[in-house]
């Protein structure tokens, strides 16, 4: 009697409008024991019928907010804000039919482009099918801000912005199911490219990882750099980058990409993903990369002689976090057929993490190729308490080699492995291939 007591009284609200006991006299008659409700066996029947009466009038003024909420109008916003409006059309039975992986919600997510505070903040998390509510906001009219819906069908839901229907923008991967779409509203302005010019676009998408650290830049090709960028540290955030380049019949430009963690998806979690836009045409687009290179341009032609040479592509990513004060420097050599070649990779505070080398070697039938890497001894002065002295610092840099696009090495290198834990460890590694 006691469960079923509970269970049908409301629960008690800490609002000025909590539904609370009239006066002392039934706060008395709703708390008495269970030694006088067994003496008196009449008295449960009358609190029965009390708690009753009472939740078929909490149900009523339920009822009648809910009613009133419905019939709400919308928001009146200023003259600087237009109204945005998220409006879901989709019925219980075909959320159940759509769900995805049961441990990632969707949700409604609003950022300001140039907003850098929050990052991990969610707007609106659905986790049940009453959960999902439509959604109005005022937002700024002049600023450009994204839009993102995560979890649900395309057709599940309808945008509108300063009371004009928004087409959905971009989709990605979310939970093996439903994509995450990102829209943008407001003032949001793409480059003006002269006649002469080409626009490139770059959106680089987050997902769930804006913890992972990475960079991308574009070369001429004389390897000059003439645009670089590093992804926001929001997450499910879309990061565009534009460049308007020359438009030259001559002309290849290289986007490089890469970063310390390749993120599949084993953990069901969307991953990362890089777009390449050109003079509106989709150049490519990867959502599983450790490092990637992509050349740009009509007049772009093999890297190397396809018929007696061998390319050899080199990528590395340092560890930001290595704690170097000072620069330093990698050693490398190349040894193959009767020829070898070498040269030095810098790094340290200003020098950007990812590197990337190309080369052509000469292709004989048979041979194998060496290449041979060697980590400088890096210290630094510390002071913990008992007088300052060095100490040497653990670089962790992430590389790759790959020659005729077979990779022979993938690894994140302990250099050295002060704890011999990893087995990536020591000063020098060497790589066969052919």
């Amino acid at each position: 009697f006691t469960s079923f007591y509970k269970k049908v009284q409301p629960e008690p609200e800490s609002s000025p409008t909590s539904r609370q006991p009239a006066n002392n006299e039934q706060q008395q008659q709703t708390s008495l024991d269970m030694k006088t409700l067994t003496l008196f066996p009449w008295i449960k029947i009358k609190i029965f019928k009390m708690a009753q009466t009472q939740t078929a009038e909490a149900e009523a003024e339920d009822s009648q907010e809910t009613d009133a909420a419905a019939a709400a109008p919308a928001l009146t916003c200023s003259e600087t804000d237009a109204l945005l409006q998220v409006k879901y059309n989709i019925t219980e039975d075909e959320w159940d039919r759509t769900r995805g992986i049961s441990y990632v919600y969707p949700f409604l997510n609003l950022h300001l482009q140039d907003d850098d505070l929050e990052p991990y903040k969610v707007t609106s998390e659905y986790e049940t099918f009453e959960d999902l509510t439509d959604y109005e906001a005022c937002l700024p009219r002049d600023e450009c801000t994204q839009v993102v819906v995560s979890g649900l069908p395309t057709n599940a839901f309808t945008l509108s912005f300063d009371g004009r229907a928004v087409d959905i923008g971009h989709e990605f991967l979310f939970d093996g199911r439903n994509p995450v779409t990102s829209t943008e509203v407001g003032t949001c302005t793409k480059p003006i490219c002269q006649e002469t010019e080409a626009l490139l676009e770059i959106p680089y998408w987050t997902g769930h990882y804006s913890y992972v650290t990475s960079s991308f830049r574009v070369e001429d090709e004389d390897g000059i750099t003439i645009l670089h960028g590093a992804p926001s540290d929001k997450r499910y955030f879309l990061n565009q980058t534009y460049a308007c380049l020359p438009r030259d019949d001559n002309a290849c430009y290289t986007f490089l990409i890469g970063g310390q963690n390749q993120m599949d998806h084993y953990y069901g979690y969307p991953p990362p993903s890089y777009s390449v836009l050109f003079d509106g045409q989709l150049v490519r687009r990867s959502d599983n990369w450790l490092f990637d290179s992509v050349q740009i341009g009509d007049s772009c032609k093999p890297r190397c002689n396809q018929d007696d040479e061998s390319h050899i592509e080199f990528f590395m990513y340092d560890n930001v976090y290595s704690d170097a004060q000072e620069e330093y420097k990698y050693e490398w050599d190349l040894s193959f057929s009767s020829a070898s070649v070498s040269g030095v990779v810098s790094q340290g505070p200003g020098i950007s993490s990812l590197v990337h080398m190309s080369m052509c070697i000469s292709k004989a039938k048979g041979s194998c190729s060496t290449f041979f890497i060697s980590a400088p001894n890096v210290t630094r002065e510390v002071d913990w308490g008992d007088g300052p002295k060095n100490e040497t610092v653990q670089l962790k840099p992430v590389y790759t080699l790959a020659m005729d696009n077979v990779t022979y090495r993938k690894v994140q290198w302990w250099a050295p492995d002060i704890y011999g834990d990893f087995g990536f460890g020591g000063y020098n590694q060497t790589t066969n291939m052919g």
